[in-house]
This record gives structure tokens, C-alpha cells and sequence, in this order.
């Protein structure tokens, strides 16, 4: 039988029945004969989720046939994409238009409705998330019934639906607010970390998109930072050739899995290795399309970790966190990621009613750390910290209600919209119903 795994093929199912949705008038008929013969429901994405959100042995819906574009208000710069739109195609799409996305992260390989479902981010304290950028969306429930959710039409299901984790339905349409397309000049620079650490989150007040990369161990970072300017501007100051295969490939891609395989097969040289990898870095500047400038590949398997924290929070849990990698017996080669955003409103977005500071870890997939990813929870959580909902966490619903005031109603809307169950695996029932 044909089997899913994830990006990292650190979660893996054999699903009963594939089902590919090309209109979402065959969901219906789906899940009533699911619920006929006892299987659960669940929509994948991209598989880019670290978490076992789509892990079933029922049935797995793939909406990779539904994907484009239906509607854009020019006047709102609104637009209504089909859910199973990837954010690469993103681009393309909006082009005609002249429209771009307020924010995106430096993956783009989500679905669109996988984006907003776990709360997936970019950088930048004026701009939320995915799901902070949805004014509308359409969604299937268990009976069969689509539902229209917006702030004037089923509010609390829109607010409930637009971080849902797939648990109330099958979202098969999403309206963004889009921007007029811009372009990004992007500053790349090598600093202390100390520098950075203490300076970071009041830099993010005053810069569209900074965040830092660190090599545990080392005394360097290598610190983003993308200013937004009008489309159209010329671009005279392209990277060279030499700064872009340092930096991309230290943080990313060939070079990350060399040093990665090699820390680990012999990780008494990881100190070592990350040192070297430091010295590495290199500044750039350059300007180009937003979308170019914002994303990069990543070729490397890996699994994350990664935690929002209240802005006033990040210096006392990163120096925190800094200690315990000070005396880790096996640190990583991989390097911390940091990043902000902005509030949103939505019940169980991680920035919900907060701007927010993003601390990510990342471990090789054949690392042998297991206490790395459970030490840095510790700290994370100690400071306030809310896991992202598509990478790897311990909590379950009893620690996750203290973390959302809203969480006992997005707990009874789920209830109400899916009272048999049909879209919950066992991972769902932990976070969202009961520890098991």
C-alpha cells in the first residue's frame, strides 16, 4: 500500500484509502462513506509539518488537483485561492495582478491552507502570519455542509477555522489580503552574538524583516535584515557569486550536509565544525523581487523545534538557552534561527494577542541528540513559550489550554462542527481533546 512521510520522513502512515479532491464537491461523498466504514478523515499538504498532524490509517485527502486562483478585488487587493495552492506558485499567480503577500517565511513549499492551519510565519514585527492575512475562507464540515466564515459571516468558526490544525473540516477556499508587489534590498551581516542577542528585538521595532542565524558555540551570527521598497526599482547590486554559495550553502544546502554528516558520524568534531562554519559567513547586499529575497532552498533533512515567546521574554530565555549549549555534552551543527512577528487575533495562532519573538532549533535527521530538543522545551516554555503547531513539541490539551485564552472555545466549536470525530488521529485527540 502506498505510504506518506513527511519532508523530513520522520513521520510516515499508511493510509486505507488515498483520495486526490480535484472539486470540492466530491468532499461530501467522502466523508460519508468514511464515517460508513470507521475511518477518520485527514487533508494533507506539502507533508512540510515535523508534527504527525496527517498521520492516519484512514483516509488521506490530497488537494494538490485544486490549486489556483478564483477571484481577486482589485479594489481590496483581496484574493480567493484555491486551499491546495503551494506558496511557490504564489508568485506566478499574483503577477498579473501586480500583487504580492504581505510576508512569507524562507520555505515556500507549504500548501497554502497547511500555512495558515499550523500558524506558519515570515518575519517582522509589523506583519502577522499566514493566517493573520486571511479575511474569508470556505471549509466543508463532517455533515457534508460549506461554510462562508469571515468577521461579519460565522465569526467565531472563521476565527476557530483560520488556525484549525485540520480539525474541523476540509478548508477548500482561502481570501488573503495581498499588497502591490515590492521589492526587498536585503542586508546581510556578520555580528557578535552578543551584540545581536542584546540588541534584537528593539532593532525589530525599526527594520521590515530582521532576524539572525547563530552556530551554537561560536561567537558570530549572521544577521538579515530586508527593507521594503516600491516594485520596479532596478537591482544594480546582486550578490556575488562567492558571498551567495557561502551563505546559502552554510545555512542551507550542500555545504550544511556535508558538515552535517560529517558531526553526524564523529561528534566530538561538532565544536569544531561549527566554528569553521562561522568563520564561513560572509556579508552581501542585494535587492531583488520579494518573494526571491524572502525564500531559499533547503535541501538538507532536518526535523525543528520551534517556540513563540513574548518580546519580553527573548533576552532572559536566550541567554538561557545559551548557557545550557555552553555545557551540552552533544551540541548540534545546525543553526538557531530567530525571527518576530506581529499580533494577530485568531484563537490559536502562537502569535494570538501578542507580538512575538520566534526562538527555532534544528537537528539533523541522523543527529543522536535525544535531550537537545527536550532541554531547549524546558527553557522555552519556562519563559512563556507556545510551540509551533507543525513542528515538534511535547504538550498536550491540559498544558496548551493555560497557553490560549481562547482554547476551551475553539475546543467547543470543534465539538459542535465535527461532534463523531471524523477529522481527529490520535495526535489531534492529545492536543486538541484529551492526553492519551
Amino acid at each position: 500500500m502506498k505510504r506518506f512521510a513527511n519532508f523530513s520522513r520522520t513521520v510516515s502512515a499508511t493510509p486505507a484509502r488515498w483520495q486526490s479532491i480535484t472539486d470540492p464537491a466530491q468532499l461530501p461523498g467522502v466523508f460519508a462513506k468514511a464515517a460508513k466504514e470507521g475511518h477518520t478523515v485527514r487533508a494533507m499538504g506539502a507533508g512540510h509539518s515535523f508534527t504527525p498532524l496527517v498521520q492516519t490509517s484512514g483516509v488521506l485527502l490530497n488537494l494538490d488537483g485544486f490549486q489556483g486562483i478564483e477571484e481577486v478585488d482589485a479594489l481590496t487587493h483581496e484574493v480567493t485561492f484555491r486551499s491546495g495552492t503551494r506558496l511557490w506558485q504564489i508568485p506566478r499567480l499574483l503577477r498579473p495582478y501586480n500583487l504580492a503577500l504581505a510576508n512569507m517565511g524562507d520555505i515556500d513549499r507549504q500548501s497554502l491552507a497547511g500555512a495558515i492551519s499550523t500558524s506558519t510565519h515570515g518575519t517582522g514585527l509589523a506583519f502577522t502570519g499566514f493566517s493573520g492575512m486571511v479575511s474569508g475562507l470556505r471549509i466543508t464540515l463532517a455533515d457534508g455542509t460549506e461554510m462562508r466564515a469571515s468577521p461579519t459571516e460565522n465569526a467565531d468558526l472563521f476565527q476557530a477555522a483560520r488556525v484549525s490544525l485540520g480539525a474541523l473540516g476540509v478548508i477548500t477556499h482561502v481570501r488573503l489580503r495581498c499588497v502591490p508587489e515590492f521589492m526587498l534590498s536585503a542586508v546581510e551581516r556578520v555580528e557578535d552574538i552578543d551584540q545581536i542577542s542584546k540588541s534584537f528585538i528593539e532593532r525589530s521595532r525599526s527594520t521590515d524583516h530582521l532576524e539572525f542565524f547563530w552556530f551554537s558555540g561560536t561567537s558570530r551570527a549572521l544577521v538579515k535584515a530586508n527593507t521594503r521598497l516600491p516594485a520596479g526599482i532596478s537591482a544594480p547590486n546582486a550578490p556575488g557569486k562567492v558571498s551567495t554559495w557561502l551563505n546559502d550553502e552554510l545555512l542551507s544546502n550542500g555545504a550544511l550536509q556535508a558538515i552535517c554528516t560529517l558531526g553526524a558520524l564523529r561528534p566530538q568534531l561538532i565544536p569544531r565544525l561549527n566554528r569553521l562554519a562561522a568563520a564561513a559567513l560572509s556579508e552581501r547586499k542585494h535587492t531583488g523581487q520579494w518573494y526571491r529575497v524572502f525564500t531559499s532552498p533547503r535541501r538538507v533533512r532536518f526535523t525543528e523545534m520551534e517556540y513563540a515567546l513574548p518580546l519580553e521574554s527573548f533576552g532572559t530565555a536566550f541567554a538561557e538557552f545559551r548557557a545550557y549549549l555552553a555545557k551540552a555534552p552533544a551540541p548540534v551543527v545546525f543553526p538557531i534561527e530567530v525571527r518576530t512577528a506581529a499580533a494577530d487575533d485568531t484563537w490559536l495562532g502562537i502569535a494570538s494577542g501578542r507580538p512575538t519573538v520566534y526562538l527555532a532549533v534544528h537537528r539533523y535527521v541522523r543527529d543522536n541528540v535525544p535531550e537537545y530538543f527536550p532541554a531547549a522545551e524546558r527553557i522555552l516554555r519556562r519563559h512563556g513559550g507556545r510551540p509551533h503547531w507543525g513542528k515538534e513539541h511535547s504538550l498536550g490539551a491540559s498544558q496548551l489550554s493555560a497557553l490560549y485564552p481562547r482554547f476551551a472555545d475553539f475546543q467547543a466549536m470543534r465539538s459542535t462542527v465535527d461532534p463523531q470525530g471524523l477529522f481527529l488521529n490520535e495526535h489531534l485527540r492529545r492536543l486538541l481533546v484529551e492526553e492519551v
